[in-house]
């Protein structure tokens, strides 16, 4: 019996070597003004699929003449990431994001704005751990106040833990 060679379980890697953070951080200061807060964790669910949550907010700010404008956007978002590629991925992904609605006639009026995201991306490795990557997404649910105009251009880092 110890001549047959018995199959060898592989070895199931760790819950925290499966996850990831990423997201965006910027901003430019000036007229206008724009800053972007949007970390991202998620988790691999196999080799070429991941999922991943996160938190939005965005601030901007705009002054011309005596006028100016500001708005604070916040929400979530949930996306899935498969990778076609070694470093080739598609990715779909729901934003909720609540912002001012300067289409009310109430003050200090609110709403809620629903965004579906579709398209793919390349990703660079930097490190052993860390990925740059660019996205190219298309709202599919494009409105007057969503605060995406197509096509999404993003780029950023991604990082495993």
């Amino acid at each position: 019996s110890d001549s047959i060679p018995r199959k060898q379980k592989k070895e199931k890697e760790p819950f925290i070597d499966r996850m990831f953070w990423g997201g965006n951080v910027g901003a430019w200061i000036g007229n206008p003004t724009f800053v972007d807060l949007s970390p991202l964790v998620g988790y691999k669910v196999t080799n070429k699929f991941s999922v991943g949550v996160g938190v939005i907010y965005n601030y901007y700010s705009y002054q011309y003449n005596n006028y100016k404008y500001n708005v604070n956007f916040y929400g979530g978002r949930v996306i899935g990431r498969y990778f076609v590629l070694e470093n080739v991925y598609v990715q779909a992904g729901y934003d909720r994001i609540n912002r001012d609605n300067p289409y009310s006639i109430k003050p200090n009026a609110r709403i809620w704005i629903e965004n579906i995201l579709v398209g793919g991306g390349l990703r660079y490795p930097v490190t052993v751990n860390i990925y740059c990557v660019a996205s190219a997404l298309w709202n599919l649910n494009d409105t007057p106040l969503s605060p995406y105009r197509n096509p999404i251009i993003q780029v950023g880092f991604v990082g495993g833990f």
